[in-house]
């Protein structure tokens, strides 16, 4: 009897743990979609094969190639798997430039963004797009990911933008 009890204690306790934990991490998504910094980052061409698969687009970012690239041919010390890059943004807050963090303040125009290396390539932000079946040929003129970044280098990918750099709407 008084292991039932017990063991009813803590099953509540770690359910409700696990719903504090939840809801934590949704507040702090909450508050990076309502105070973070803006970015705007261009889209690099994806291989045609995996674009568009089903009801999502595979995404990735010009300044990431470019960055990655950068890196490698300096061929310094390999590249932590996951880290910071400092974000240089224009006067529309698209990103223009980028480079590894390391711990310097960081310039009114610029941003701290997480990375992480996989398949030999630097990822930064979202690497897909979710989106309402039979709505693929509206974000196939995709060209820009809007972000909100946080002060933590979290980036929550929030709009993707056509050429002229308008909201994709669903």
């Amino acid at each position: 009897m008084q292991i039932n009890r017990v063991l009813k204690w803590l099953t509540a306790g770690t359910l409700l743990l696990a719903l504090l934990l939840v809801n934590l991490s949704i507040f702090q998504k909450e508050q990076v979609l309502k105070k973070g910094n803006l970015v705007i980052m261009e889209l690099a061409p994806v291989d045609p094969r995996s674009l568009m698969q089903g009801d999502y687009m595979a995404l990735d970012y010009a300044l990431a190639r470019q960055l990655y690239q950068q890196l490698e041919s300096q061929s310094q010390a390999r590249l932590a798997s996951t880290g910071e890059i400092v974000v240089e943004l224009d006067e529309q807050h698209r990103a223009v430039d980028a480079r590894l963090a390391q711990g310097e303040m960081l310039k009114p125009q610029e941003v701290l963004m997480k990375y992480h290396l996989a398949n030999h390539a630097l990822h930064i932000g979202t690497p897909s797009y979710f989106f309402q079946e039979g709505h693929a040929e509206r974000f196939e003129k995709a060209r820009y990911g809007e972000f909100r970044v946080g002060s933590d280098g979290t980036a929550l990918l929030t709009y993707l933008l056509d050429a002229q750099g308008k909201r994709i709407l669903p």
